[in-house]
């Protein structure tokens, strides 16, 4: 079929993410054919297959992600009338795993849904944490799950985008004596607000070390010991007027850090 065009159809009982990426995944193989890929989802009766089906013209090939067995088989059953070919990407695997396992599978679309909404959710909190990193636009203050404060190097990115894949959108703030701190801190209720402190001996260690990884040698106010020991001071300022949590890093991993804050949150907002 050199410079052809194949259809492609869709057909998901959930969002059809997983087939649409395998299919594009398929067809980079196949330079010279023109692919017309059309995604058909949440696809869950023989009647709203039948519509779909009947449609389709011959020599097409429908990649379906069903998980209820019988709709599964009735894709299979439309598609031979109409002698167009189907690549069954969840089915097979199902009946694998049964078969290796001796369980039987749930088989339940909205499980597959369930995972598709979590993925687009983890999506959406990584995007939220990206925009508003780093005190980016205060607005997102008042959207956040959490919000995290802390001087620079407590770690507040890389906590904030480790909580983001669970689902957590996080506004981090960093707090520096000289910039006043934007008034939404404190609208928002004072338990979304977690503090982040550390050791001014580890923090002067880790500041100078990210200088010298940037090619910055020369003493800086950066990693000066007195300088930090201000700015911590204010941050403990900071924790007290907003009457917040505060976790100490100096000893914690990113991952026990956001597992710490996941802890103090989730006691206060199940």
């Amino acid at each position: 079929m050199a410079r052809g065009v194949l259809n492609v159809y869709i057909i998901s009982d959930s969002t059809g993410e997983t087939a649409q990426t395998f299919a594009k995944s398929v067809v980079t193989h196949f330079p010279n054919v023109n692919f017309n890929i059309n995604r058909k989802f949440n696809i869950d009766s023989e009647n709203k297959i039948d519509k779909i089906v009947e449609k389709i013209p011959e020599k097409s090939i429908i990649i379906q992600t069903i998980a209820e067995k019988k709709l599964e088989e009735y894709v299979k059953e439309k598609a031979l009338e109409k002698n167009i070919e189907v690549i069954d990407i969840l089915g097979p695997a199902l009946s694998l795993f049964e078969e290796v396992t001796g369980e039987k599978a749930l088989r339940e679309k909205k499980l597959t849904r369930k995972l598709s909404k979590d993925y687009f959710s983890m999506i959406e909190a990584i995007e939220f944490a990206v925009k508003y990193d780093d005190g980016k636009d205060k607005r997102g203050i008042k959207e956040a799950d959490i919000v995290l404060l802390g001087v620079s190097r407590t770690s507040k990115t890389p906590v904030t985008m480790l909580l983001a894949t669970k689902d957590f959108k996080v506004y981090n703030l960093p707090l520096v004596p000289e910039i006043r701190l934007p008034e939404e801190v404190f609208d928002i209720d004072p338990k979304r607000i977690i503090g982040l402190t550390i050791n001014p001996d580890k923090l002067s260690k880790i500041r100078e070390d990210r200088s010298k990884g940037l090619g910055i040698d020369s003493k800086s106010d950066y990693f000066d010991k007195e300088r930090i020991n201000r700015e911590l001071e204010y941050a403990k300022e900071v924790f007290e007027d907003l009457d917040c949590k505060v976790i100490d890093v100096t000893l914690n991993t990113i991952e026990q850090t956001a597992t710490d804050v996941l802890e103090y949150y989730k006691k206060n907002f199940s």
